[in-house]
């Protein structure tokens, strides 16, 4: 009961904390009697209960619980920490001892492909196999309510993906909408993948998916999503830019590049010097 007991009490200094009483916290499902018992040590709360009470503290579950010390970040959040510290460096022989060579859980075969994506981002090297394709694309395809863990693994295996059937799985995302109707993070995780789709997919000329795809983020976004909006008008441009090659639209581009900068947009400004240099 010890754990139990040290939960309750660190509720019950929490709440107090932050300035709310039991009935503050209270819900129609866990009202304020059994809070009392779980912060006294009387009654383990159910997981259910439990994330009605944390959220009776306007808090997520995750700062509850970084909070009380027990959080742990999870797999893909560990492994991408692993591949970083290679990336950053620039590391494609660290990255690739990262490789499983005998991968058999369906955790590991997707982290080997990540790390292979990864080390094509570095270096144009493809290590990716066709039966891994073949795998990654059945798995996104099984998928049936998206969480932020699978929009994340999506985002670094673009270019493993054909692009139609990357498209499609973006808008298989944008359909299975629950979470990112509700949880905050969940709808700010899908707008910067498909942002990273569209872009890719004006990279690889793919411009009638991409086109379709503006129109669907279009009706995500709102007013408020300022950063959203610039590189969608920025990447319209240059998607016309590769198709026309006008020394005008160039330009024009370059002027933006240079505003960017100027106002402190450092990284979208890189972002898209880095892709007409490649394309000029």
């Amino acid at each position: 009961m010890t754990t139990e007991l040290e939960l309750g009490a660190f509720y019950r200094e929490t709440r107090e904390r932050l300035g709310y009483t039991q009935r503050d916290v209270e819900s129609a499902y866990c009202n304020h009697s059994l809070i009392s018992r779980f912060e006294n040590g009387e009654t383990v709360l159910r997981a259910d209960k439990l994330l009605l009470a944390i959220n009776g503290l306007d808090m997520t579950p995750t700062e509850f619980f970084v909070s009380h010390g027990n959080y742990q970040p999870n797999r893909l959040q560990i492994f991408n920490q692993k591949m970083s510290r290679y990336i950053i460096i620039e590391d494609t022989e660290g990255l690739k001892k990262l490789l499983k060579p005998r991968a058999n859980k369906k955790q590991d075969k997707i982290f080997n492909i990540l790390v292979k994506c990864a080390i094509f981002d570095l270096s144009d090297e493809m290590l990716v196999t066709n039966s891994e394709r073949q795998f990654i694309g059945g798995h996104f395809t099984e998928i049936k309510q998206w969480t932020i863990h699978e929009v994340n693994v999506f985002a670094q295996c673009l270019e493993v993906l054909e692009d139609a059937d990357a498209y499609d799985i973006g808008q298989d995302i944008l359909k299975s909408d629950e979470y990112s109707k509700i949880i905050t993070a969940n709808a700010e995780t899908v707008k910067k993948t498909l942002l990273n789709l569209y872009v890719h997919l004006v990279c690889h000329s793919s411009y009638r998916y991409a086109d379709k795809l503006k129109e669907s983020i279009n009706q995500f976004i709102t007013e408020w999503d300022i950063e959203e909006k610039i590189i969608l008008y920025l990447f319209e441009k240059f998607s016309l830019y590769k198709q026309e090659k006008s020394p005008e639209l160039l330009e024009e581009i370059q002027d933006d590049i240079q505003n960017l900068t100027r106002y402190g947009a450092t990284g979208i400004a890189k972002r898209l010097a880095m892709f007409i240099e490649k394309s000029c």
